[in-house]
Protein backbone atom coordinates (compact mmCIF):
# COMPACT_ATOMS: atom_id res chain seq x y z
CA UNK A 1 0.00 0.00 0.00
CA UNK A 2 1.34 3.41 -1.00
CA UNK A 3 1.20 6.40 1.34
CA UNK A 4 -0.40 8.63 -1.31
CA UNK A 5 -2.12 7.92 -4.63
CA UNK A 6 -2.62 10.89 -6.93
CA UNK A 7 -5.86 10.50 -8.88
CA UNK A 8 -5.32 11.69 -12.44
CA UNK A 9 -8.25 10.14 -14.29
CA UNK A 10 -11.86 11.26 -14.37
CA UNK A 11 -13.04 7.65 -13.86
CA UNK A 12 -11.12 7.48 -10.57
CA UNK A 13 -12.67 10.71 -9.35
CA UNK A 14 -16.14 9.54 -10.39
CA UNK A 15 -15.56 6.25 -8.54
CA UNK A 16 -14.73 7.95 -5.24
CA UNK A 17 -17.42 10.59 -5.64
CA UNK A 18 -20.06 8.12 -4.46
CA UNK A 19 -20.69 8.43 -0.68
CA UNK A 20 -21.13 4.70 -0.28
CA UNK A 21 -17.72 3.99 -1.81
CA UNK A 22 -16.06 6.42 0.56
CA UNK A 23 -17.66 4.50 3.43
CA UNK A 24 -16.25 1.27 2.00
CA UNK A 25 -12.74 2.73 1.77
CA UNK A 26 -13.03 3.98 5.36
CA UNK A 27 -13.91 0.44 6.56
CA UNK A 28 -10.35 -0.77 6.02
CA UNK A 29 -8.20 -0.65 9.14
CA UNK A 30 -4.51 0.10 8.71
CA UNK A 31 -2.89 -2.51 6.43
CA UNK A 32 -5.52 -5.16 7.19
CA UNK A 33 -7.07 -6.67 4.07
CA UNK A 34 -10.79 -7.43 4.07
CA UNK A 35 -13.30 -9.33 1.96
CA UNK A 36 -16.52 -7.90 0.53
CA UNK A 37 -18.39 -10.07 3.06
CA UNK A 38 -16.44 -8.63 6.01
CA UNK A 39 -17.12 -5.08 4.83
CA UNK A 40 -20.80 -5.91 4.21
CA UNK A 41 -21.08 -7.22 7.78
CA UNK A 42 -19.35 -4.13 9.16
CA UNK A 43 -21.68 -1.78 7.28
CA UNK A 44 -24.77 -3.94 7.76
CA UNK A 45 -25.39 -4.02 4.01
CA UNK A 46 -26.04 -6.81 1.49
CA UNK A 47 -22.92 -8.57 0.23
CA UNK A 48 -23.92 -8.12 -3.44
CA UNK A 49 -24.21 -4.34 -3.03
CA UNK A 50 -20.76 -4.09 -1.42
CA UNK A 51 -19.25 -6.42 -3.99
CA UNK A 52 -20.52 -4.23 -6.86
CA UNK A 53 -18.90 -1.10 -5.37
CA UNK A 54 -15.66 -2.94 -4.56
CA UNK A 55 -15.40 -4.10 -8.19
CA UNK A 56 -15.90 -0.50 -9.35
CA UNK A 57 -13.16 0.75 -7.02
CA UNK A 58 -10.83 -2.08 -8.06
CA UNK A 59 -11.40 -1.41 -11.76
CA UNK A 60 -10.04 2.16 -11.44
CA UNK A 61 -7.13 1.22 -9.14
CA UNK A 62 -8.46 2.60 -5.85
CA UNK A 63 -8.77 -0.86 -4.29
CA UNK A 64 -6.39 -3.72 -4.98
CA UNK A 65 -6.95 -7.47 -4.79
CA UNK A 66 -4.16 -8.62 -2.46
CA UNK A 67 -5.05 -12.24 -1.66
CA UNK A 68 -7.36 -15.11 -2.55
CA UNK A 69 -8.10 -17.95 -0.16
CA UNK A 70 -10.28 -21.03 -0.58
CA UNK A 71 -12.65 -21.56 2.35
CA UNK A 72 -15.24 -24.35 2.23
CA UNK A 73 -14.88 -24.50 -1.56
CA UNK A 74 -15.49 -20.74 -1.96
CA UNK A 75 -12.79 -18.32 -3.10
CA UNK A 76 -12.53 -15.40 -0.68
CA UNK A 77 -10.99 -12.29 -2.22
CA UNK A 78 -9.16 -9.88 0.08
CA UNK A 79 -8.81 -6.22 -0.83
CA UNK A 80 -6.88 -3.21 0.41
CA UNK A 81 -6.99 0.44 -0.62
CA UNK A 82 -4.17 1.25 -3.06
CA UNK A 83 -3.01 4.03 -0.71
CA UNK A 84 -3.55 5.46 2.76
CA UNK A 85 -4.41 8.86 1.26
CA UNK A 86 -5.96 9.82 -2.07
CA UNK A 87 -5.21 13.20 -3.62
CA UNK A 88 -6.76 14.62 -6.76
CA UNK A 89 -4.19 15.93 -9.25
CA UNK A 90 -4.18 19.72 -9.27
CA UNK A 91 -4.03 19.87 -13.08
CA UNK A 92 -7.29 17.89 -13.32
CA UNK A 93 -8.93 20.21 -10.79
CA UNK A 94 -7.91 23.26 -12.82
CA UNK A 95 -8.90 21.81 -16.20
CA UNK A 96 -12.30 23.53 -16.29
CA UNK A 97 -13.86 20.34 -17.71
CA UNK A 98 -17.54 20.28 -16.71
CA UNK A 99 -17.46 16.50 -15.98
CA UNK A 100 -14.43 16.95 -13.72
CA UNK A 101 -16.04 19.84 -11.85
CA UNK A 102 -19.27 17.86 -11.34
CA UNK A 103 -17.31 14.82 -10.10
CA UNK A 104 -15.21 16.96 -7.74
CA UNK A 105 -18.35 18.58 -6.37
CA UNK A 106 -19.96 15.17 -5.89
CA UNK A 107 -16.82 13.82 -4.19
CA UNK A 108 -16.82 16.82 -1.83
CA UNK A 109 -20.52 16.33 -1.11
CA UNK A 110 -19.94 12.62 -0.42
CA UNK A 111 -17.15 13.33 2.04
CA UNK A 112 -19.28 15.99 3.74
CA UNK A 113 -22.25 13.59 3.97
CA UNK A 114 -20.07 11.00 5.69
CA UNK A 115 -18.69 13.61 8.10
CA UNK A 116 -22.16 14.93 8.90
CA UNK A 117 -23.47 11.37 9.44
CA UNK A 118 -20.66 10.76 11.93
CA UNK A 119 -21.43 14.09 13.58
CA UNK A 120 -25.13 13.30 14.03
CA UNK A 121 -24.42 9.78 15.29
CA UNK A 122 -21.99 11.24 17.84
CA UNK A 123 -24.63 13.74 19.00
CA UNK A 124 -27.28 11.03 19.33
CA UNK A 125 -24.95 8.89 21.42
CA UNK A 126 -23.42 11.78 23.33
CA UNK A 127 -22.24 11.04 26.81
CA UNK A 128 -20.49 14.25 27.88
CA UNK A 129 -18.15 12.40 30.22
CA UNK A 130 -16.92 9.86 27.68
CA UNK A 131 -17.37 11.89 24.48
CA UNK A 132 -17.16 15.62 25.12
CA UNK A 133 -18.29 17.78 22.22
CA UNK A 134 -15.26 18.85 20.23
CA UNK A 135 -16.44 21.44 17.75
CA UNK A 136 -14.91 24.80 17.00
CA UNK A 137 -16.83 27.25 14.87
CA UNK A 138 -15.84 30.66 13.53
CA UNK A 139 -17.81 32.58 10.95
CA UNK A 140 -18.04 35.84 9.06
CA UNK A 141 -14.36 36.37 8.40
CA UNK A 142 -13.46 37.94 5.08
CA UNK A 143 -10.65 36.23 3.20
CA UNK A 144 -9.22 36.40 -0.29
CA UNK A 145 -8.86 33.19 -2.32
CA UNK A 146 -5.12 33.29 -1.61
CA UNK A 147 -5.70 33.70 2.14
CA UNK A 148 -8.15 30.81 2.06
CA UNK A 149 -5.53 28.58 0.39
CA UNK A 150 -2.87 29.70 2.88
CA UNK A 151 -5.22 29.04 5.81
CA UNK A 152 -6.11 25.59 4.44
CA UNK A 153 -2.41 24.69 4.15
CA UNK A 154 -1.69 25.93 7.70
CA UNK A 155 -4.60 23.92 9.12
CA UNK A 156 -3.59 20.84 7.15
CA UNK A 157 0.04 21.02 8.29
CA UNK A 158 -0.95 21.56 11.93
CA UNK A 159 -3.45 18.71 11.94
CA UNK A 160 -1.13 16.31 10.08
CA UNK A 161 1.77 17.08 12.42
CA UNK A 162 -0.38 16.43 15.48
CA UNK A 163 -2.08 13.22 14.31
CA UNK A 164 0.90 11.73 12.44
CA UNK A 165 1.71 9.17 15.17
CA UNK A 166 -1.86 8.66 16.41
CA UNK A 167 -2.91 5.69 14.23
CA UNK A 168 -2.04 3.06 16.85
CA UNK A 169 -5.39 1.94 18.24
CA UNK A 170 -3.68 -0.15 20.95
CA UNK A 171 -2.51 2.98 22.80
CA UNK A 172 -4.12 3.25 26.24
CA UNK A 173 -7.25 5.33 26.88
CA UNK A 174 -7.87 6.19 23.24
CA UNK A 175 -11.06 6.31 21.16
CA UNK A 176 -11.45 6.68 17.41
CA UNK A 177 -12.18 10.25 16.30
CA UNK A 178 -12.84 11.83 12.95
CA UNK A 179 -10.93 15.07 12.49
CA UNK A 180 -12.38 17.49 9.94
CA UNK A 181 -11.83 21.09 8.98
CA UNK A 182 -14.20 23.05 6.77
CA UNK A 183 -13.53 26.35 5.09
CA UNK A 184 -16.68 27.27 3.23
CA UNK A 185 -17.94 30.51 1.75
CA UNK A 186 -20.97 32.03 3.46
CA UNK A 187 -23.80 32.42 0.99
CA UNK A 188 -26.71 34.50 2.13
CA UNK A 189 -29.79 35.77 0.38
CA UNK A 190 -29.68 39.45 -0.38
CA UNK A 191 -32.52 41.41 1.15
Amino acid sequence: MKDVLVLRELEQIKAISHPYRIEIIECFEEDQAATAKQIADKLGEPHAKINYHIKTLQKVGILELVDERVKSGIIEKYYLPAARTFVIDKSIMNSGDKGVIESLNQASMSIFENISNDFYKALENANEKEHPKQMLHFNDYYLTVEETEEFKMLLSETIENFIRDKKDKTRENTKAYSVSALIIPRIRKKK
